[in-house]
């Protein structure tokens, strides 16, 4: 990295300070340390990034409303002067005036009567629960495996009995306690087997699983003065910090928090199969922590350009409005990379100057004539002349069930067109072929010859010759700058 990284006071507390300490301690402090010091650096120059283009936006906002000389604002606003309001017919006059009458009416014979659909009291009533009342309570417990009722408290509520239990828990006191029977809590808005519990004899409390009620879709918000169950698409909790405490849920479904909490001592936790299908459908999604990886990525999706003719076009104002890529950062931050070098290069063929000698030698000494210095040049009309070529499979399959693109250049027209395909079989290549040349047909352009890729199929080439009665020319292979024109479209 470029950035010096300094120590602060703070930072010094995490080095162990005993050097008899084990070597892995303090290659662990190390790394948290250099952790540390990274999310510092990340945040600050978010932060500066940020507080940039909010006051690039400010002034660019600022700018368009001083700006009164600008004929398109002023045409929106002698437009906006011309409008007059719509003028109300003699008939609609007429409906609106009965409209109104009738309301009043309305309004009037609903104050004489006593028919009213809202009533206020006449004095303010504040209500309270009266603790002297007895009700069946259950103790809301996170750390029950599952619903556990006493037998008392059951026939309290006239809880139906379902059949006979089998379960057996352990309690606090390191015993076992033996069921007796199924019931079902009256909780509507719970499943049946979130309602599901067993009874105790032995039990002086009951006691109603967090976590069996959690499993049902739910999220339990516990306060200082009491609890509330809501469905998880009702709630949305947003945090200021970090959290005070983190634990988590073992196997058995009970909430488990460590006593000492330290940094790393949580692994990450590997996604199942439903998971990792929602994740890679976030196909352009990117953290660019800082301004060379932002450099690097915008490098890419503008095609890999040369510096010199990346940095005129940033000069010139094309890339207004794309943050971070300024001439500055592009002359610091350029990437040297592999792609640019090989979308530029003049390959020549094979064999033109072989330096191997041949078999047959011309005897010279006969010849007479001046030397010269000829040029000889062959000019190649590229007119009546398409190209085509295929893109890879695409990630995610679209909703008519495509997954590749034929891209083709008609270079007359300078037409650049596109069709989908759901497979690269010899009969949807062929449909998408017809489409594309029925649509050059339709705008009065026949080609005559077609330069496309090496691989392709005989069915294809047999289609292109002998159906579409065109000139088939296939490039090189290993050699794709003949079919330049298709390639730089994609």
């Amino acid at each position: 990295m470029s950035e010096s990284i300094s120590l602060h006071d703070d930072d010094k507390a995490i080095m162990p300070t005993d050097r008899k300490e084990h070597r892995l301690k303090r290659r662990a402090a190390r790394r948290q340390h250099l952790k540390l010091t990274l999310r510092r650096l990340k945040d600050s120059e978010e932060l500066f990034f940020d507080n940039s283009i909010t006051q690039a936006e400010d002034e660019r906002t600022t700018m368009a409303k001083n700006d009164n000389k600008n004929a398109r604002r002023i045409a929106i606003d002698a437009a906006h002067a011309k409008q007059d309001k719509p003028r109300i017919g003699i008939v609609q006059q007429g409906r609106n005036t009965v409209y109104t009458f009738g309301s009043a009416l309305k309004r009037q014979f609903k104050s004489i009567t006593k028919s009213k659909h809202v009533c206020f009291a006449k004095q303010h009533t504040v209500r309270q629960i009266d603790e002297n009342i007895t009700c069946v309570m259950v103790d809301y417990d996170s750390g029950a495996d599952g619903n556990y009722i006493s037998e008392e408290d059951r026939h309290k509520a006239g809880l139906p009995i379902l059949r006979a239990s089998t379960k057996k828990v352990g309690v606090a006191n390191g015993g076992k306690s033996k069921a007796t029977h199924v019931t079902r809590l009256p909780f509507q808005k719970l499943s049946a087997k979130a309602n599901e519990a067993d009874t105790f004899k032995d039990f002086t409390s009951s006691l109603m699983s967090v976590g069996k009620t959690s499993d049902d879709g739910t999220i339990s918000v516990f306060t200082k003065d009491g609890v509330t169950v809501h469905k998880e698409e009702d709630v949305l909790i947003t945090c200021k910090g970090e959290p005070i405490l983190i634990g988590v849920r073992d196997t058995n479904g009970r909430y488990r928090i460590p006593l000492v909490q330290q940094r790393g001592q949580w692994q990450p936790r590997r996604p199942n199969k439903r998971q990792r299908k929602f994740l890679r459908q976030a196909n352009s999604v990117y953290d660019l922590p800082s301004t060379e990886q932002a450099i690097k990525w915008m490098h890419a999706v503008c095609g890999y350009p040369v510096k010199s003719t990346w940095l005129k076009a940033v000069k010139a104002g094309n890339y207004v409005g794309w943050p971070m890529l300024t001439e500055r950062n592009v002359k610091k931050y350029y990437p040297e990379t592999s792609e640019t070098a090989k979308g530029h290069l003049n390959q020549t063929r094979k064999n033109v100057r072989s330096t191997r000698s041949k078999m047959e030698t011309c005897d010279t000494s006969q010849l007479q004539g001046k030397k010269v210095r000829d040029v000889y040049t062959t000019a190649y009309n590229v007119r009546e002349t398409m190209f085509s070529d295929q893109t890879g499979q695409y990630p995610t399959r679209s909703q008519r069930g495509n997954k590749y693109i034929m891209v083709m250049v008609e270079i007359d027209s300078n037409a650049i067109l596109v069709e989908p395909m759901k497979s690269r079989k010899d009969a949807e290549m062929i449909r998408a072929y017809d489409a594309l040349l029925l649509r050059l047909k339709r705008a009065g352009i026949v080609p005559k010859k077609h330069v496309l890729d090496n691989k392709v199929s005989e069915n294809m080439k047999t289609h292109i010759r002998d159906t579409c009665k065109l000139n088939m020319e296939l490039v090189p292979p290993g050699c794709h700058r003949p079919n330049a024109a298709a390639e730089v479209a994609i």
